[in-house]
């Protein structure tokens, strides 16, 4: 067989492997769209059928009439919102300051900051409950409705999310330093360096870190279900938990709910891919 036959072959039966694979991935959600679209009876009809014979998209509003939608989509908007920005503000910050700034025993707290990643969120919970607790931030009479404990964490480095904070260190370091010389020569402080030059530099890599907060944020669970008491403070996750938990047999509206619910990280990460792509082969300096 000849070099370019053979070449020609591999590629084809990787193309056949990664198609395999990517429809192995997404029969999961085909079957959600799927489910959300049919009857009662074809739900539960066996052998199952693949497409429905007749598409429902009622299911869809009879699904968010079972919940307080509208209230639930801005509570959870209210909380993904200020979390996002915390997130991208405080590491950015921070990794700004561990790549570029010099100050006493810098290397010791930047292992201490990544050594967190080993510390399981299990090991903080109670503690981290009992002080929200103490600051009268827990509960359906506080303020902002419970909401403060699930959106400060993201102003004091994203939670402790010491991943974003050493990704985005590594592309600050990325950078030549000879830039940050020439805007100093220009009369140019730290605060303009970061803002006007660096972040510009490493967008692609803010805007992992933005998706990535987006999706941690808009998926949360645990903590959402222990900090907000009451249904009038619940966020689309909890509302989803609800109605799953109503042993109802409308299962369909169940599978509708669940992809108005994951539809928005589905999107952004659709929106992001390009950037995302971009922050892993990112190295430095463009042209």
């Amino acid at each position: 067989m000849k070099p370019t036959t053979k070449k020609k072959v591999v590629n084809i039966l990787a193309i056949l492997f990664v198609a395999l694979l990517a429809i192995i991935v997404a029969f999961p959600i085909f079957w959600m769209i799927r489910s959300s679209l049919v009857s009662k009876m074809e739900f539960f009809r066996r052998p199952p059928v693949i497409w429905p014979s007749k598409m429902l998209f009622s299911n869809f509003t009879k699904a968010m009439e079972r919940i307080d939608f509208s209230r639930q989509l801005f509570n959870s908007i209210s909380i993904v919102v200020p979390y996002v920005l915390g997130s991208v503000i405080t590491c950015s910050l921070s990794a700004y300051a561990f790549a570029r700034l010099k100050f006493p025993f810098k290397n010791v707290w930047f292992i201490c900051i990544i050594s967190t990643m080993m510390l399981p969120s299990a090991v903080t919970l109670i503690p981290q409950y009992l002080m929200y607790t103490s600051f009268g931030m827990v509960g359906v009479d506080s303020m902002f409705g419970g909401k403060l404990p699930l959106i400060l964490p993201a102003f004091l480095c994203a939670g402790g999310n010491a991943y974003f904070l050493f990704l985005l260190r590594q592309f600050f370091i990325s950078i030549p330093k000879d830039l940050d010389e020439a805007a100093k020569i220009d009369g140019a402080g730290h605060f303009r360096i970061y803002s006007q030059i660096m972040l510009p530099l490493i967008k692609p890599a803010v805007i992992v870190v933005a998706l990535f907060s987006f999706i941690n944020c808009w998926n949360e669970f645990f903590n959402t279900l222990i900090y907000l008491q009451g249904e009038k403070s619940y966020t689309l996750t909890l509302g989803l938990y609800i109605v799953n938990g109503m042993r109802i047999s409308n299962y369909e509206q169940v599978m509708a709910l669940a992809i108005i619910v994951s539809a928005p990280c589905l999107v952004f990460f659709l929106i992001g891919n390009k950037y995302f792509v971009e922050g892993i082969t990112f190295s430095g300096l463009k042209g």
